[in-house]
């Protein structure tokens, strides 16, 4: 039997669109933030100070894969892996979206100065085709106060401490 030439031009058109769009599947929750995938990314990476604070990296990936590299005044120096639930993923990206991470900034001059000496948080997040960096300078006063919040909640969801707090101390001597 043949199909009549509008009914395979419809066909087409839908597999097209389907095809571009995964056929059916979504990048956004009914909550209206995106949907994690294996291609999402949250990444935090600290710096050292003057002093003793701790240095090191650490990434979580879609799956729930998380990766961390201890480099100074840590626990374990070196490299670790541990999974966590989607579901703390999820979350996650959430609260990052609701504190409109992909719009937040941290100015280059503060009115009330700087303070030297200070460690560094730089996070970023890679979802659904966007991705974002933000350099957080510890002793700059006029970074927003959420993103310190979003640097901890990275640290908590990731479970860090595993690796960077020694017994009964913020950090770990050298």
């Amino acid at each position: 039997m043949k199909t009549p030439l509008s009914l395979k031009s419809t066909a087409t058109c839908a597999m097209l669109l389907f095809g571009a769009t995964g056929c059916g599947s979504t990048t956004i929750n009914a909550s209206g933030m995106d949907v994690v995938d294996a291609n999402t990314t949250i990444t935090l990476d600290r710096t050292v100070c003057f002093g003793a604070c701790p240095s090191y990296s650490l990434s979580i990936r879609g799956d729930g894969n998380v990766t961390y590299t201890g480099r100074q005044f840590v626990k374990l120096v070196g490299t670790a892996t541990s999974q966590i639930p989607l579901t703390d993923v999820q979350s996650l990206v959430d609260e990052m979206e609701r504190s409109d991470y992909f719009h937040l900034t941290v100015p280059d001059t503060c009115p009330q100065g700087m303070a030297t000496d200070n460690p560094t948080a730089t996070t970023s997040l890679q979802i659904a085709g966007k991705s974002h960096v933000v350099t957080d300078y510890h002793g700059a006063p006029c970074a927003p106060a959420v993103l310190r919040t979003l640097e901890d909640r990275i640290d908590s969801v990731a479970q860090s401490a595993q690796w960077v707090k020694c017994d009964g101390a913020d950090y770990c001597p050298e």
